[in-house]
């Protein structure tokens, strides 16, 4: 066991001098800092493309909204797993801050958005390898362009810049693949959990629509809202008397009310435009639509 790991080490190291050398190149580096400082181009496209895929109209639609369902809770459960074995293994220090490797210096200073937490798997890896293994699994041209983005854009620039080494990221796409394919064989999944918000979609559409609109904000972002809200709890419960902490604890309080306001009002605003909608509520000779903006004469 320890030559394998030890082997592993030798080849992630290798890898690692090898992009490394390319630093110093004022394109290159431009390059990798907007890639790693880019959310459009990495999550938004993605759920764009699943956006496009889930309204798509065709005889197989009711079919691909259950799939993307699947896919969708099959790359989250593949985040949660991600993040127990970053757990339970041993800590990984980032290539970018092991004093035992020979750093080539980049031509301006980079500071990739990190976090305290193991390199080993790369969420980033486990996350967009399971949506890009989704993505195929809907439409097989996309697959072999869909994995050489995820490669190439995602994962590549970050192993340039010291955040993983190379089997980080074959770990983790491992784990987002497999968690996406054992969803998508699940039948049980699709039938139930899938038909349950198909019916939501087709009874509750606002509801339906204002929750998926937040979640797909976050999954553009990478959950960046929630892991800044976590740390922040964590920190203030550790450092109570560090001011920072608990001024940046009370900024999230208030986005989180703020979010919980909102939510409260569409809920309301919901229950009240079915309360009108119902037939004790509309006047004898006009018709429900005249409540929703569309007029019609009464049959």
């Amino acid at each position: 066991m320890n030559l394998l790991v030890g082997m592993v080490r030798s080849v992630d190291v290798v890898i690692y001098h090898f992009l490394n050398g390319f630093a110093g190149n004022r394109w290159v580096d431009c390059f990798a800092s907007f890639e790693e400082n880019d959310s459009l181009l990495k999550g938004g496209l993605f759920l764009a493309m699943y956006w496009y895929l889930w309204f798509r109209a065709g005889p197989h639609q009711d079919r691909r909204r259950r799939a993307i369902i699947a896919i969708v809770v099959g790359g989250l459960l593949a985040l949660v797993v991600s993040r127990m074995l970053a757990d339970i293994t041993p800590f990984r220090v980032r290539p970018m801050y092991d004093l035992s490797l020979q750093h080539r210096p980049y031509a301006f200073p980079i500071s990739p958005k990190l976090v305290n937490w193991s390199a080993f798997p790369s969420d980033n890896a486990t996350y967009f390898f399971a949506l890009a293994f989704g993505l195929g699994y809907l439409s097989r041209r996309l697959a072999i362009p869909v994995m050489l983005y995820t490669t190439v854009w995602i994962c590549l620039p970050r192993m340039f810049l010291g955040v993983h080494y190379a089997s980080d990221v074959v770990v983790g796409a491992a784990v987002g693949i497999a968690f996406v394919w054992a969803s998508l064989r699940m039948e049980w999944l699709q039938s139930s959990l899938g038909a349950r918000v198909l019916a939501l979609v087709d009874t509750k559409p606002g509801v339906f629509y204002a929750a998926a609109f937040l979640i797909s904000f976050e999954m553009s972002a990478l959950f960046d809202d929630v892991r800044t809200a976590a740390q922040t709890v964590f920190h203030a419960a550790n450092f109570a008397s560090d001011r920072e902490f608990i001024h940046d604890g009370l900024i999230v309080l208030a986005k989180l009310g703020l979010l919980a306001i909102g939510a409260c009002l569409v809920f309301l605003l919901h229950k009240r435009r079915n309360a009108l909608l119902s037939p004790g509520n509309v006047p004898p000779g006009r018709s429900r639509h005249a409540y929703t903006g569309v007029f019609r004469k009464p049959h």
